[in-house]
Formats: structure tokens, C-alpha cells, sequence
């Protein structure tokens, strides 16, 4: 799903948002840091008339998947929670400069399979990143809070019952999601992987689509370093995700 430019968000009402410590560098350090980033949210979204569906606050960066009618809302109001937490967070670490890499980058969500998907990718962003085993055992994100009356409507529509929800959180379902992450300062890190692997094996892109079993090593090798979906690897290797699912299944 491409990210779009503010004035193209106009109209879109489901928008997902990151927001990144300057150089990646850890911005919420301790559990108070992320409670108090949680706070903030939950502090101005009245103001703003921005509602949050799910959120996830990590070490040095925080998914939020906003609904809002006006873009311009969403923009102060993400200005308010980050100039707040900026300020908060300089004084506690008695720094002085920039917290964030950029403002925060927004992805718009425009499908109801979208927008289940990202719910599933941020509540499980800690177990993505190793920090747990379960999104339940993460205390800082809404994983919980979503099973809340408030969310009712939208967790039938979307997931049809509690238990449908929990199932689909489990590990095996996250898989092809693609949404905003570092994958610009992973690309370069990426392609070296993979050219590295065909210097080694005396191969190039070529003969890995006639080659399954050099397809399956550099797959799993960019799997396990990198955790990619099957068709970020597609796009990396050239070749269909079809023949990528293909080899994933394949148990020989």
C-alpha cells in the first residue's frame, strides 16, 4: 500500500501512523516514557476529534491507526501529542534537539481487509521484534483495550467475536503485511544479504528462478534475518510470489 502526501489523505478516513526516533534512536526508554506517549494520545484525541483503533508504543518508535474525518485534525493533533512528548522527553533526559526523525509518515487504509490487517501488524509488533512471545503479554499497546464495549462494533465487523480476534493474533497469521516500517534503512542491508549469497553460491538472479533449491535458501536466509513477508521477498528477487509461496509450502 503506497504512502501518500497530506493533501491526498484528504477524504480517507482510516490512517495509520509512525512516528520514529531521530537516527532510530530509542524515544521511549523506560515504562514511564511509554506510558506517558500513551497518555498524550489519549489526552488531545477529544481535542482533535481523532479517534484511535489500535496503537502500539515500541522502544524507538509508535504505530497509531487513527479514524478521522479531516486529515488537518489529524495533523495537529499528532503536532500536539509529539511537540508534548518532545518537550516531556527532553527534560527527563535533560537533552536539548530533536526527538523525531521526521514528523510522523501516515499510510491510508482503504479496505476492510486493510484495515484488519494493520490492527493484527501493530498489536504484534513487540512479537515481531522478539520483545515477547504474545501481543498479550506487551503492556504497551491497545491489544487489550480493543476487546473494550467501545470497539464492539468494529471488532464484529471486522473479526466477528472475541475469539476470532485472539486467533487471529497468533504468530502463523502474520504473514504478507505490508505496511510502514524501516524498510528504506533495510534495503541496503537487504540487497548486500543477497548479493553476498550469490557471490558465495556462484549465482546471480537468473538462475535462481530456474533453481529451486538456491530460491529456497536465499528465501529462508532473507526469512530469518529479516523476517520479510513473501512478497517483499518477491519483489527483492524478482520473482512471482506465487513461486515464493510455493517454496515456503514445500516441505522437501
Amino acid at each position: 500500500m503506497p504512502r501518500l502526501a497530506r493533501n491526498e489523505l484528504v477524504g480517507k478516513r482510516y490512517i495509520h501512523v509512525m512516528v520514529q526516533g531521530i537516527n532510530k534512536e530509542r524515544i521511549f526508554l523506560e515504562e514511564k516514557e511509554k506510558l506517558e506517549y500513551i497518555k498524550l494520545l489519549n489526552k488531545y484525541r477529544d481535542d482533535y476529534y481523532v479517534k484511535i483503533i489500535a496503537y502500539c508504543v515500541m522502544d524507538n518508535h509508535a504505530h497509531i491507526l487513527t479514524d478521522t474525518k479531516d486529515i488537518n485534525n489529524l495533523t495537529k493533533y499528532m503536532h500536539k501529542v509529539n511537540t508534548s512528548y518532545g518537550i516531556y522527553f527532553n527534560k527527563n533526559r535533560n537533552r536539548v534537539g530533536y526527538v523525531y526523525r521526521d514528523r510522523f509518515k501516515t499510510q491510508v487504509i482503504n479496505n476492510e481487509k486493510h484495515l484488519y490487517n494493520c490492527i493484527i501488524y501493530i498489536h504484534n509488533n513487540p512479537v515481531k521484534a522478539k520483545m515477547c512471545k504474545d501481543a498479550n503479554q506487551y503492556r504497551f499497546s491497545s491489544y487489550k483495550s480493543f476487546l473494550n464495549e467501545k470497539n464492539k462494533d468494529l471488532l464484529v465487523r471486522l473479526f466477528g467475536d472475541k475469539n476470532t480476534y485472539l486467533k487471529a493474533n497468533q504468530e502463523e497469521n502474520l504473514t504478507d503485511m505490508d505496511f510502514i516500517e524501516d524498510e528504506t534503512d533495510n534495503d541496503i542491508n537487504i540487497k548486500n544479504t543477497i548479493n553476498d549469497y550469490f557471490i558465495k553460491n556462484r549465482t546471480n538472479y537468473l538462475e535462481i528462478k530456474i533453481d529451486n533449491d538456491l530460491l529456497k535458501q536465499i528465501t529462508k536466509e532473507l526469512k530469518d534475518k529479516y523476517n520479510l513477508s513473501n512478497i517483499k521477498i518477491s519483489k527483492y528477487l524478482g520473482v512471482t510470489k506465487y513461486k515464493i509461496d510455493k517454496i515456503i509450502n514445500d516441505k522437501n
